[in-house]
């Protein structure tokens, strides 16, 4: 009596377990599909924070669909459950492929991306209460079933961002994270079956259906970079010779077949063009090298196309040189590829790279670089490169500025465009007073800053956010045949007025360093402004961390 009382009790209690087991992977696939299409959606349009909140915050409002349209499934609780798990992991592992050839192909693949957020998130909604349902059976205590399946849920989506986060985005594409997701649900429909084969109905039906999904992915995962490739292609006028996707973006190198023309793209939006690029890094970097009273020590935020070190180090008088990129992939494939690394002279040959943590600089890491130049070693006389050194830095701008203690002498903003608000930061009011504490008093700074024709009411907010951030300023500009009319602006902490400094500007004979586009004349050219161009009738508030109004500026311009 007591061997057939304890009997069904073990077997529960590994009910139980395997319930508890089957909900964590699931939850930590159900994560993974919400940030897969999240970063899809950044990739496809730019703006991470918007796609991501929208696609998690429609698959939280389909979950709850789900949640109220399982109430109707009556019956053989566990066939529905395992089609409903192998139904998941075929649509979300094929979704990212879909969405990408639907953005190829179609104007609104916005719909389908949405699309699929919904049906996966109604899915997820459906597996979760089904799956407490068939515990009932194993577990009778409401607390401790509600307990058993909905903790290891939470479990497994920490697991899966984890995962997600650290291993899945730096070693797969984001077309083979969806379909390998996909699989593991199919495998675990395929031990769901397994496991309480003696209760399903439909044993025929659903081991086929799940043999077939995954025959499906896995063709998907063999084929899916390639079909990638091809669809890729289709959105860029030159052919790709190089793409890649980082922990902090997607990259694509272009090449033209008719007049070897480069293009590097991030996020889908034009970084540089071979054919102008020294029109946008002369005009960048000469003004606030030809006015500085010392360019010892030269501070570049951005850039890690390495194209702005480039003409830092054509000047002779400069020593050291910090370079600070987030993505330490975007300078070793500038550092690395043939072409890229003949655009920018080699600049990276003679760096040493600083891989700094996410809590930042402690001033005890940025010690002075004393080593001689490999460059003179070797005997490479240009007419540039002398005995400058650069140290790469690999840290978001914003964390380093907060916490290193060096002063520059220089600085040089080469900051993508404020699109999206993990950028606007580094536009913003905060992070310049920031940049302020690491500069030298008489130091001289100069930043990218968006077209002011296309542009104007952006490009004015980022004049105004430097004036509020204690900065004396002056904007400039000049065309760009790749990005049309484009702005920049010259800024100071001196007690000199603008019109002083503009006086300064004309008063340049000579630039002590080779360039290929600019002259003095074009330079004391560029500070004057068609009439009207620098007035505005609306309001421009300054942009900050907290009210990241640039973002809004920059969309209505360019959307």
């Amino acid at each position: 009596m007591d061997a057939q009382e304890k009997e069904p009790t073990t077997t529960y209690r590994h009910a139980r377990k395997f319930l508890s087991a089957s909900i964590l992977v699931m939850g930590a696939c159900g994560i993974v599909y919400e940030y897969t299409l999240g970063v899809l959606g950044n990739n496809l349009m730019g703006s991470s924070h918007e796609q991501i909140f929208v696609i998690i915050g429609i698959m939280m409002f389909a979950m709850g669909v789900g949640s109220a349209m399982q109430q109707r499934i009556l019956g053989a609780l566990v066939d529905k459950f395992v089609f409903i798990e192998t139904l998941l992991g075929l649509i979300g592992g094929t979704a990212t492929l879909i969405v990408y050839t639907s953005f190829a192909y179609m104007v609104s693949y916005q719909v389908v991306l949405f699309s699929f957020a919904f049906v996966i998130g109604t899915l997820i909604g459906l597996e979760i209460p089904i799956a407490i349902r068939i515990n009932e059976k194993f577990q009778k205590n409401l607390r401790g079933n509600l307990s058993s399946i909905l903790s290891m849920d939470y479990v497994g989506a920490l697991f899966g961002a984890l995962v997600f986060a650290y291993v899945l985005l730096t070693k797969l594409s984001i077309g083979k994270i969806g379909v390998l997701v996909g699989i593991a649900n199919c495998l675990l429909s395929i031990v769901v079956l397994c496991y309480f084969w003696s209760a399903v109905k439909r044993k025929t039906l659903l081991s086929l259906f799940a043999i077939a999904s995954l025959t499906i992915l896995g063709a998907c995962y063999i084929f899916g970079d390639r079909w990638l490739s091809v669809l890729e292609q289709r959105c860029y006028k030159d052919p790709i010779v190089h793409r890649q996707t980082t922990t902090y973006q997607h990259l694509v190198l272009t090449k033209s077949t008719k007049n070897d023309r480069l293009t590097l793209f991030i996020n889908g939006h034009r970084q540089f063009s071979s054919d102008d690029e020294k029109i946008y890094h002369e005009l960048l970097v000469h003004p606030p090298m030809a006015l500085a009273s010392s360019r010892e020590r030269v501070l570049i935020l951005g850039g890690g196309d390495g194209l702005a070190l480039r003409d830092v180090l054509r000047y002779d008088d400069v020593r050291e040189v910090t370079l600070v990129d987030i993505d330490p992939a975007i300078t070793e494939l500038c550092s690395t590829h043939p072409e890229i690394v003949a655009l920018n002279e080699d600049a990276f040959r003679d760096s040493r790279v600083i891989t700094m943590g996410a809590s930042g600089v402690t001033p005890g890491e940025l010690e002075p670089i004393e080593r001689p130049s490999k460059l003179v070693e070797q005997g490479l006389n240009d007419d540039h490169y002398t005995t400058a050194e650069v140290r790469l830095v690999h840290i978001d701008a914003d964390l380093f500025l907060r916490d290193v203690r060096e002063k520059f002498d220089v600085a040089i903003l080469d900051f993508p465009d404020p699109r999206i608000v993990e950028l606007a930061k580094l536009y913003s009011v905060d992070f310049y007073r920031q940049l302020q504490k690491r500069l030298e008093p008489d130091a001289i700074v100069s930043i990218q800053s968006t077209s002011p024709y296309n542009a104007k009411r952006a490009f004015l907010c980022i004049g105004d956010t430097l004036r509020e951030a204690g900065f004396q300023c002056l904007p400039y500009h000049q065309n760009v045949p790749t990005f049309d009319e484009w702005g920049w602006h010259l800024a100071w902490t001196t007690p000199t007025d603008p019109a002083t400094m503009l006086e300064r500007i004309r008063g340049v004979k000579e630039l002590r360093a080779k360039t290929d586009y600019i002259t003095t004349e074009l330079m004391a050219a560029a500070f004057v402004f068609g009439k009207g161009w620098l007035e505005f009738d609306g309001e421009i508030e300054p942009n900050t961390k907290m009210r990241p109004t640039l973002v809004r500026y920059y969309r209505e311009a360019f959307q």
